[in-house]
């Protein structure tokens, strides 16, 4: 509740000191009016917005293009804008009437780039790269700018889910190794591992570099893409700017997975014994702790009282006072549970509508010599779940000053960060992460074991559970909430640069850089001693733990740029040296100590237990790069890179690698014969190839062999007494100094076409990516070493090809409406092409209570799931007995097809039954404006790919948990009068037949489309803002997740997963709910 009313109380007084502080005014001298027209149409046009240069006084144009405004004199240039329209500037002058004819913007060929160490502009690029508006960045509230890429640029892969604070899967061009295959992030030219600490308010460009010829100047950590943020500066010579950006909203947990209710649970318990039985050919043994023993189950009134269970019938509950306990200290457990018959919603009773609330400060400005911005940001965003809290505070401030003006200059970007995410589920030991808690066996899975008849607490108010017997083994989930609600994490961070540049002469560029990050986190984890399950944690257990990591980056350029006649040249040479990871890590962990208050816990205060830690000094990178870019005429374009990379993970003969990359461009449209094509405003066609290092996959310690020592395993009774042993070393790791960089051979070719005087930009890219040289752990004999880790070795080969294409669609349709409609969509196919010899698939699967769903081999993508295909249900005796043998067969079991043809069921008749990969994943943006509103709708859908719904093997068959939560889909099951089911009749038998395998029944298509955002504005007219003092005041509504089409049966089909060779599998995903959010943008 505090939360909720801090959220009100800090978004209220923000809002009013952003309208306080705007209040001012201008002296007026002299008046202009004029009309302003549509270039194309003649048409005139309302809503177009009329400044005074330099300040926050204007006006709009009304319903027939006319506008009128007091100016201070003959030297104010007023600046006219509209969306879809080129902005133009006019001097005023001695005129009185300024009519205007306003062009289509075509702004696309001036479109800011950042490509590798410099800025370019779209026109002059020759790779494939792709920008992304910063306002896209800021449409829904995440904790990672990271999630705004969905959809919004083709080619890039995003999964993610809805934890405020979550990691994502972001792939560039699809899965480049077995691991390792994140992008780098770049932001202001200091490369991260992760954004997680950057406010999108903050942010003024974002560039994705997709291909060699783009990406390869950052070298082996680019073989992923490079995805550079730049953050917004301030301009020279422009007066103090206050920007304010709010927001605050509620998330909807929406409706958890429908169960059976407590009289159909007892039901169907029952059904599953009489089915198996008559399977058997034996009579049914109706008995349950719960519903008795006759033919019919009996609902109980108290599922426990003290060591009884299952009573029917009224309980004093005064008597049972006396001997209420829950404390293990006092003695045995005796508790009173009554039966909630009308049924716990237990998804609702451990999530809760989601406050949040964001805001963004930015003021920037500067003078002759100097620009400045300061940026200062918070988000405080409630999850779903109870207790689970993101809270991010960050402050930033960039500047740059010139020394000797125009010749030498110093600046810095510097963000200061405060971070915090209580309860988010597949987290690591930092506070980080989130991505993999779609295959964990947390809260969201236990809310649908858990049987409704059994209520969240019991009658003396102690946690009720499934100490109640009958019900299996899932734990109370609120009471698993309300023990970590003390939990506490944080993370304190620094990152930035400062650079200095020197340009001795016009054109050359000297530029020196050293920036880095700092980040120290600490955390404090609470685990409750149980007594409400039938398995408990039996003490209180606390962990305290803390972590610290830095990194630096020292980087040298020098740069010249300059035209002689038709030729221009762009020349980069550079020189960086870098350290990333250094860090040092403990935790300490004890229990029972002597208060469970928290204020009295600390190591000292519990039965510790050894502390660990571990440390490392990083990974070291030098590197030297250069690139060349060539035009002639600004018709024909080449570009040449090349890198020099050495890396500390590898040893000392393979440490570096040279990485090049070509590609040029025509620009068909100045050619002669182009010219009767005058609805071509520009046309350029692009190719090129390139190979880029990739070492991420690789342990830096994968070059030594290593030896340690423990009491299990390095013991030895030297000298033979059989009553005294020596502690001796053995090796753990079996090095490889011989390992070398993966390399991503990569094959670009596209167009980007300009097309009806810029109403139609089209983008279009053909490319394929094969990773050579792939490392791969080839397993090893256990002569070799069977306690060693096996040694990475360059064996494989991966393979990715794919189409990227963008569309947009602007201009105006008449009476000042506009529209812009931006479609990008991407089509990816990836395939293991060669591991080691004779050696057809990755070892080491994930098993999941027996079942393994993945199997990563030749010719298959990445993350293959595999097993049998259902063929149909048994339907009767005689089917049984006319099909090809398979172990446990009988009506009503799946019936898996015989691939070999051999006549019975083996391991040889698994096959490939899919995969999580997406075939298409695209976003589509249409924005419409008129006068002052304006509309933006955001979709993204993803198609071709499958999900493994495992938590179907936990809520659909019953002898695996017998007694917990039961699917409503088992209403749905085969039974000798429903036959056409697809879903094998409800049984307590476990055999190969029924649920010990993995097959196609797991497997549905993942494929949906969902409405990501719909926002409603309203800009209030420069007229009424500039008696105010104000250049801009907009107000807005949105709605995010609106709705999803989707044929999958889980909670949310977007589901990702820990690792690249084991991911698509919904074991407990965190679904993407509905999100209500209001905001107001001021500036002034």
């Amino acid at each position: 509740m505090s939360m909720r009313i801090s959220t009100h109380v800090k978004c209220l007084c923000l809002f009013v000191l952003s309208l306080l502080l705007s209040i001012g005014g201008y002296a007026q001298d002299k008046t202009v009016s004029g009309t302003v027209t549509d270039g194309e149409n003649n048409e005139t046009l309302p809503g177009v917005n009329v400044l005074i240069k330099g300040t926050t006084q204007g006006t709009v144009t009304d319903m027939n293009g006319e506008y009128r405004l007091s100016v201070p004199g003959n030297d104010a240039v007023l600046v006219f804008t509209s969306i879809g329209y080129a902005a133009e500037e006019v001097t005023v002058g001695n005129q009185s009437t300024i009519d205007l004819t306003m062009l289509p913007d075509v702004q696309s060929l001036s479109e800011i780039v950042v490509t590798g160490y410099s800025v370019d502009n779209r026109r002059e690029t020759t790779g494939s790269v792709a920008t992304v508006d910063a306002e896209d960045l800021q449409v829904v509230p995440s904790g990672n700018v990271e999630q705004q890429l969905q959809g919004r640029v083709s080619g890039v892969t995003v999964i993610t889910n809805g934890q405020p604070g979550t990691s994502s899967i972001v792939r560039v061009r699809g899965f480049g190794a077995l691991g390792g295959n994140e992008p780098l992030y770049v932001v202001d030219g200091v490369p991260t591992l992760d954004t997680e600490f950057l406010a999108p308010g903050d942010i003024e460009s974002t560039t994705v570099l997709k291909d060699a010829t783009s990406a390869s100047i950052y070298g082996a950590r680019a073989a992923g893409g490079v995805i550079v943020y730049t953050t917004k500066k301030g301009g020279r010579n422009q007066p103090l700017k206050v920007t304010y950006n709010g927001e605050i909203g509620v998330t909807d947990p929406g409706q958890g997975l429908e169960v059976l209710n407590p009289e159909e649970q007892a039901i169907w318990t029952w059904n599953a014994i009489r089915n198996g039985a008559n399977n058997r050919g034996e009579a049914p043994n109706f008995t349950h702790p719960q519903y008795g023993t006759g033919a019919q189950p009996i609902i109980p009134d108290y599922l426990l009282v003290g060591p009884d269970a299952g009573i029917i019938g009224n309980v004093n509950l005064d008597e049972q006072a006396q001997f209420y306990n829950v404390d293990p200290n006092l003695g045995s457990i005796y508790q009173v549970v009554r039966a909630n018959q009308e049924g716990t919603d237990w998804y609702d009773a451990i999530t809760r509508p989601g406050m949040l609330h964001r805001h963004n400060l930015g003021l920037s400005g500067g003078g002759e010599n100097n620009r400045y911005y300061l940026g200062l940001n918070m988000q405080e965003q409630e999850g779903i779940l109870n207790y689970q809290v993101f809270k991010r505070y960050t402050v930033r401030a960039n500047s740059e000053f010139d020394i000797i003006p125009n010749k030498l200059r110093i600046g810095e970007n510097i963000q200061g960060t405060f971070r915090s995410v209580n309860i988010l589920l597949g987290a690591n030991n930092r506070g980080q992460g989130g991505a993999g808690s779609a295959d964990d066996e947390n809260l969201i899975l236990t809310a649908s074991r858990m049987s409704p008849i059994i209520p969240i607490f019991d009658e003396f108010g102690g946690y009720a559970g499934t100490a109640a017997p009958g019900f299996n083994n899932p734990r109370n989930p609120v009471a698993d909430l309300d023990g970590q609600r003390n939990n506490s994490n944080f993370s304190v961070g620094g990152f930035g640069n400062v650079y200095l540049e020197f340009e001795p002469i016009e054109d050359l560029t000297f530029r020196s850089s050293f920036g880095g990050s700092f980040e120290s986190f600490n955390a404090e984890l609470y685990t409750r001693r149980q007594y409400e399950n039938s398995e408990n944690n039996s003490a209180f257990g606390y962990t305290r733990r803390s972590f610290y990591e830095t990194s630096w980056v020292f980087t040298n350029t020098v740069s010249y740029k300059k035209e002689f006649g038709d030729h221009g040249f762009d020349v980069l040479l550079g020189q960086e040296a870098l350290n990333q990871g250094s860090f040092n890590f403990y935790e300490g962990t004890g229990i029972d100590p002597f208060s469970e208050t928290p204020d009295f816990i600390t190591l000292n205060t519990v039965e510790a237990n050894p502390g660990t830690g571990f440390k490392s000094n990083g990974v070291n990178f030098a590197s030297y790069f250069g690139s060349v870019k060539y035009d002639f005429r600004d018709k024909y374009l080449l570009t040449g890179v090349v890198r020099y990379d050495g890396s500390s993970r590898f040893g000392s003969e393979e440490r570096f690698g040279i990485f090049p990359a070509i590609s040029g461009a025509w620009r068909i449209s100045s050619e002669g014969f182009m010219d009767g094509l005058t609805f071509i405003e520009d046309m350029k066609i692009r190719g090129g190839y390139g190979i880029i290092g990739n070492s991420n996959n690789v342990d830096p310690n994968n070059q030594f062999s290593l030896y340690t020592t423990n009491l299990g395993q390095g013991s030895y009774d030297i000298n033979g007494t059989n009553s005294a042993i020596q502690l001796g070393f053995y090796r753990n790791r079996i090095g490889n100094p011989f390992a070398r960089w993966e390399q991503a051979v990569t094959i670009n070719a596209g167009f980007d076409a300009l097309l009806f005087n810029g109403k139609l930009d089209v983008i279009f890219d053909v490319w394929e990516k094969r990773t050579q040289d792939l490392l791969f752990e080839v397993p090893v004999t256990l002569q070799t070493g069977n306690q060693a880790d096996a040694p990475s070795v360059n064996v494989g080969e991966m393979l990715n090809r794919g189409i990227d294409l963008r569309i947009v669609n602007k201009g105006t349709l008449g009476g000042g409406l506009s529209y812009e409609v931006t479609l990008n969509g991407g089509f990816l196919q990836n395939e293991i092409v060669a591991l080691a010899p004779g050696i057809e698939e990755l070892p080491n699967r994930t098993e999941y209570r027996g079942i393994i769903p993945v199997l990563n081999r030749l010719g298959q993508p990445l993350s293959n799931f595999y097993g049998y295909e259902v063929e149909g249900i048994f339907q009767d005796q005689n089917e049984v007995d006319n099909a090809p043998t398979q172990e446990g067969a009988a009506p009503g079991r799946f019936r898996f097809a015989d691939l070999d043809g051999d006549g019975e069921i083996t391991i040889d008749d698994r096959t490939n039954l899919g995969n999580p990969i997406p075939d298409f994943t695209g976003g589509l943006t249409i924005k419409l404006s008129y006068k002052g509103f304006d509309l933006e709708a955001y979709t993204y859908g993803q198609a071709g790919n499958e999900i493994y719904n495992i938590s179907k093997l936990f809520t659909d068959f019953y002898p695996l948990f017998p007694g917990a939560a039961i699917s409503s889909r088992v209403k749905d099951t085969w039974t000798p009068q429903n036959t056409g089911a697809e879903i094998p009749i409800f049984e307590d038998v476990s055999n190969f037949s029924t649920n010990t395998q993995s097959n196609s029944f797991y497997v549905e298509d993942g494929s949906y489309l969902r409405m990501q955002n719909l926002t409603f504005g309203y800009n209030l007219p420069a007229s009424t803002l500039d008696n105010w003092g104000m250049e801009k005041l907009r107000v807005f509504a949105s709605v995010n997740n609106l709705f999803t089409i989707t044929g999958y049966d889980g909670l949310d089909p977007q589901v990702g997963g820990g690792a690249d060779t084991n991911f698509g599998i919904d074991r407990g995903n965190f679904p993407v709910t509905r999100q209500f959010v209001f905001g107001v943008n001021v500036a002034f």
